[in-house]
């Protein structure tokens, strides 16, 4: 199992040098993939322009959003676009972890339509397929990416494993216990099958984490007010995360039991001392 790590971006005041310095301290520790965030109505940085700059100072890991949330950026076309420049700039390391989301609020600020969002995260994945496969008229956009991007699909649940199969490289878990995602890829698993994919999907998790005892307090308010749409369930995140050196080694050796490919620890911090601790114990 792949170890990655996430940008400190959805931590609120983090800037240009937090950004840069994780990103080379992380390639240096030998993480194999960046993860940045995406959520329109919280104080965080856009995860398209930080993968940018992250892969402006790094050369072999791999750099995935986990997840952006598709039906709230607009056109397909002039995204799809976007995604084959950075892909282009980035060498071929880009993944693209896509979703949809729960927040309303992240709809009605960005002026994108919160009901009809599944089908519209469908209808997106096959028109930038289209473009990027210069097809029919998007013979004439490009550019073409250098590789394919990785589509990694968010979610739970039998139409989630149904859009995996017919659109994408793989599923990214993002809320739930071991055991929940292993139900859930053995579910990816047989739509994958059933569907005629070749090969195996890809199957990612990832945790928030937070270590030593002088930091649990301030993870947890910070997972309460980041996840406080959800009310009481919040709670029950918060109590699911990693928050001290035992329980981030166990977080991982019980993602590697479950069958995951990756497992990706995201910050609550831009302390970069944190991302150290993390690898000592997990890489």
């Amino acid at each position: 199992m792949d170890i990655a790590v996430g940008l400190p971006s959805h931590v609120p005041g983090a800037g240009r040098k937090d950004i840069l310095a994780w990103a080379r301290r992380a390639e240096q520790l030998g993480f194999a993939a960046l993860v940045a965030t995406d959520r329109f109505a919280w104080n965080q940085l856009e995860p398209l322009g930080v993968l940018a700059a992250a892969g402006a100072v790094t050369e072999r890991v791999r750099l995935r959003t986990s997840v952006a949330l598709l039906p709230n950026r607009g056109a397909p076309g002039p995204l799809a676009k976007q995604l084959a420049s950075l892909q282009v700039l980035l060498d071929g390391r880009l993944e693209l972890g896509v979703g949809v989301g729960d927040r309303e609020a992240d709809y009605r600020l960005a002026g994108a339509e919160h009901r009809g969002r599944h089908r519209r995260l469908e209808t997106m994945l096959e028109e930038m397929a289209a473009l990027w496969g210069g097809v029919g008229e998007y013979d004439v956009v490009g550019p073409r990416p250098p590789v394919e991007i990785p589509i990694l699909v968010g979610g739970a649940g039998p139409k989630t494993w149904e859009r995996v199969a017919r659109y994408a490289a793989g599923w990214t878990f993002a809320v739930g216990s071991p055991d929940d995602f292993a139900t859930g890829a053995a579910g990816v698993r047989e739509a994958w099958s059933r569907h005629g994919r070749e090969g195996r999907p890809r199957l990612y998790a990832q945790r928030y984490f937070s270590l030593g005892p002088d930091r649990r307090a301030a993870a947890e308010d910070f997972l309460r007010r980041y996840f406080g749409f959800l009310g009481p369930a919040a709670g029950h995140l918060v109590a699911g995360s990693p928050l001290d050196e035992p329980a981030t080694r166990g977080v991982a050796e019980a993602f590697r039991a479950a069958g995951a490919d990756e497992l990706a620890f995201l910050p609550v911090t831009c302390d970069l001392t944190q991302l150290d601790r993390l690898a000592e114990l997990v890489l």
